[in-house]
């Protein structure tokens, strides 16, 4: 006999989740490096995200009306609750790592470790890495500031994102994505994820006991935009990392032809 899920409680008021945050380091952070310095576009990125509905099963967050296009790339980014616990991730749990993206994604002969076998991130990964995308292991919510938000914002690294995180946090997600100008696509979890703000504030300090899990519906829709992306216009032999974010790795030139 199947076990019904309880739905999961109604998202925070986005106001509510940025007064609690302004008291904590991440809140000060949030303001004075991408509020303050652009007020008008961070007051216009808290409306249209308090008016996005996350009741579904994805999120579409859009494209600023005007200012510079983005990157040559996209980024997928994958909260660290996603990797396993029994048997654990060899990379690690909380930080920015995958061992198998990192050292084995290039090599299709390589034998997947156990842990990494029913990995939603080496899944989506290698897919990403199929459409020359970057991957992000995303962690508490001052990296991805400082990681993701900012130089996206400053530096335009990237043209769109694919974002798989908890239900609680799509809002203030969106609207960090929403002031950087990064349009993108945001996917909850389906069990295993903060539903309140207790818990939200342990795991943003890396304590997660649970795995959070993507339903299946979910990694399909996740699957299909990915392999709808465009592909790479040179195939990469793997990822190499650039700070805590894996880049696609251009592949070596084969030998010169007589």
């Amino acid at each position: 006999m199947s076990v019904a899920r309880a739905n999961p409680p109604p998202p925070p008021s986005l106001w509510r989740f940025c007064l609690r945050g302004l008291f904590r380091e991440y809140g000060g952070h949030f303001f004075f490096r991408l509020a303050l310095p652009h007020p008008v576009a961070a007051v216009r990125a808290l409306r249209a995200a308090a008016r996005l509905d996350v009741s579904g099963g994805d999120v579409a967050v859009p494209a600023p009306a005007s200012g510079p296009p983005g990157g040559p790339r996209p980024i997928v980014g994958l909260g660290f609750c996603l990797k396993p616990l029994d048997p654990p991730c060899p990379a690690g749990r909380f930080n920015h790592d995958c061992r198998f993206l990192e050292e084995g994604s290039g090599s299709g002969a390589r034998d997947v470790p156990a842990p990494c076998r029913a990995c939603a991130i080496r899944e989506l990964g290698l897919l990403a890495l199929r459409a020359g995308a970057a991957v992000y292991v995303m962690t508490s919510a001052r990296d991805i500031l400082f990681d993701l938000y900012l130089p996206a914002r400053d530096r335009r690294l990237f043209s769109a994102g694919f974002f798989a995180l908890c239900r609680y946090s799509l809002r203030p997600f969106a609207a960090g994505l929403l002031a950087a100008g990064l349009p993108g696509r945001l996917w909850p979890f389906e069990t295993g994820d903060c539903r309140d703000d207790a818990a939200w504030r342990r795991a943003d300090l890396g304590d997660k006991p649970e795995r959070t899990v993507l339903s299946a519906a979910t990694l399909q829709r996740i699957r299909a935009a990915l392999l709808a992306a465009p592909p790479a216009p040179a195939p990469a032999a793997g990822f190499e990392k650039r700070g805590p974010i894996l880049f696609p790795r251009a592949a070596a030139p084969g030998p010169a032809t007589p």
